[in-house]
């Protein structure tokens, strides 16, 4: 049975909240350009009296990553994976790219979405040890006090 929310619906103002599965689609603007993101099965908050959907934390995370996929771009936990192959701390991989730690910190958990040009540097980062190397040569060269 599917589960009942206490809070009312933000359109029509009833009580009639449940959990369901139904098809979703969207379009999201990235970076200049605008993507069709469909879902199959979102499962989301609807109201059972006018059938509108509340997007709640779960429905986001559903979302984001069919924007990903959508997009080309890497998920949250291809970007930390990528990064502990390297054997570097969020912050050795935020200094290297360039980024502030915090930025590593929302890719990895998904609270913020790579533009597409990080993206393709994340994934030259991970695919070459030259151009690792070449980063770390760099900062250290740049960096103050070192």
């Amino acid at each position: 049975m599917p589960r009942t929310y206490p809070k009312r619906c933000g359109k029509c103002g009833q009580k009639a909240m449940i959990l369901a599965a139904a098809p979703y689609a969207t379009t999201i603007e990235h970076d200049g350009r605008a993507y069709e993101v469909k879902i199959a099965n979102l499962t989301a908050p609807r109201c059972g009296n006018c059938q509108a959907i509340s997007i709640d934390d779960d429905a986001d995370r559903q979302i984001s990553a069919a924007f990903r996929r959508a997009a080309g771009l890497l998920a949250p936990e291809e970007i930390r994976h990528g990064r502990e192959k390297l054997g570097l701390t969020q912050k050795q991989f935020a200094n290297l790219l360039g980024v502030g730690e915090a930025t590593i910190s929302r890719w990895e958990t998904g609270a913020q979405i790579q533009q597409r040009a990080l993206d393709r540097f994340l994934r030259v980062s991970f695919a070459s040890p030259a151009a690792v190397a070449l980063l770390q040569s760099d900062f250290q060269a740049t960096a103050p006090g070192v």
